[in-house]
Order: structure tokens, then sequence, then C-alpha cells
């Protein structure tokens, strides 16, 4: 049986959610809590990766097991588990399904504070110094649709760098802009390398107009600094909606 878990987590202490060598992976430690719980070997296949220090509401992973446990059965998984890592839920999906490959797209969100952080938010937000939001508004029309971001990530061999982004959308609140980027799917440090432009256009350092200079050259020393991950989340990925799969 297959099955389609959703978890949460605050990536501060891991280096992502990949399983490591020489550090701790948040899948490390959700495979080890699903051996002790069953006594079987899980092996668990995520959506994607996330960066160290990046957090997530909703990664998304499917596993196989013989267990034919319901939702609330597979959650006393937790009490094995770190409080900063929760599984949120645990459905039986089609037994081809993929958490990576059926993905449809993703949605990350980038959190900006207004004042500097205190002790207990600074894992959580950027604050930005003189940050100026209506050249940021300016500039964000430039990165929708299908591009090539070889100028906004981390080239990986083999992995193509054309994307679509649907949408983003600031929501501004008394302490906070948050950044929601929705796309079909995401290149290393890309969404990192498009905040961190967008933080140097919000300086007034960058004028708006390099967004579409960088994605008609891909010439990524033009970008600004790879924003810091503390600020990234992982919010959602989607699924088609389909009897045999559960749209998260």
């Amino acid at each position: 049986m297959r099955y389609l878990a959703i978890v949460s987590y605050e990536g501060t202490q891991y280096h992502g959610f990949q399983s490591q060598k020489n550090a701790v992976g948040i899948q490390d430690l959700i495979e080890k809590a699903f051996r002790l719980m069953t006594q079987t070997t899980i092996k668990i296949h995520s959506a994607g990766r996330t960066d160290k220090g990046v957090h997530a509401c909703g990664q998304a992973f499917h596993f196989d097991s013989d267990l034919d446990f319901d939702n609330d059965r597979w959650l006393k998984v937790n009490r094995r588990l770190p409080l900063d890592i929760r599984i949120l839920s645990v459905n039986r999906v089609a037994v081809d399904f993929h958490a990576r490959h059926w993905a449809k797209s993703k949605k990350y969100r980038y959190v900006i504070a207004k004042q500097p952080s205190s002790v207990f938010d600074a894992n959580h937000e950027v604050y930005v110094e003189n940050f100026m939001i209506e050249p940021v508004k300016e500039a964000i029309p430039y990165f929708i649709g299908t591009h090539d971001y070889r100028g906004f990530c981390q080239l990986v061999k083999g992995k193509p760098t054309i994307k679509t982004i649907y949408n983003i959308e600031i929501k501004e609140t008394e302490r906070h802009y948050h950044f929601i980027i929705h796309g079909n799917s995401f290149l290393k440090y890309m969404v990192r390398s498009m905040m961190g432009t967008l933080i140097q256009i919000g300086k007034q350092r960058l004028e708006p107009e390099i967004i579409k200079e960088i994605l008609t050259t891909q010439n990524r020393k033009l970008a600004g600094k790879t924003a810091e991950a503390r600020g990234l989340y992982l919010d959602q990925i989607y699924y088609e909606e389909d009897h045999d799969v559960y749209h998260i």
C-alpha cells in the first residue's frame, strides 16, 4: 500500500529535508520514527528538497507499507519525532502515485519583517533595513510567466531551467510582508535568489527593470545576494484532483 503524508517542520536545526551523510536531515528522523513505531523499514520519498534552515508548512512525501493503518494511527509517529517536526496527515493513495513526479505546482512564502526581529522571531523572518515596498511591486510582474531562470539559481546538471511562475502575491500585515510565490516547480536557490534581488530593489540598490535583464541574459552576476534561508517556507504542494490522489 502507498501512503501520502503531509509534514510541517521548523527547519533551523536541520540541514534540509533530504537524508544526509554527515549531517541531520529531516528525512532521517522521520524514517527513524517510523522504524521505531512499526518495527519495519520505511523509506520515504519527498516532493522536493528544502535547503538548510528552510521551514515547511506543507511538505509532502510518499511511502510504502504493508500496514493498513488509518490516519490517526499513523499520526502516533509524532510521539517519536522532535517537537519541531509534525506529521499532519497520512492517507492512502494510488499505488503508482509519486510525491515529486505527480506534483503539479508548489507554493513558497518568504517573510520580511518591518522591525528588527526579537530572539523568538529571528529564525522565522528576515528584517531588511530601509526596505521600500513600492519598487518591489514594480519589479514583481517581470517574474510572472514562463522564463529561463538560469540567472536565478544554482545550476544542477540535467535540470531544465525554464520554469513558470503563476503568481506572486504580497500580503502585508502590521509587522511583515509575506511574499507568496506560486510556480510549476523551482530550481536550487531559485526562490531565495529571486527574493535576494527583490530585497536589493527594495533597498533601492537595483532598479526594478533588472529582473527583465537577468531573465533575458541569464546573467546570475546581476542578481542580488541569495536571501537567507530562515525567511523561507514551503507552504503547499498541489496535485491533480483525482479520487485516488489527495489535493493538498
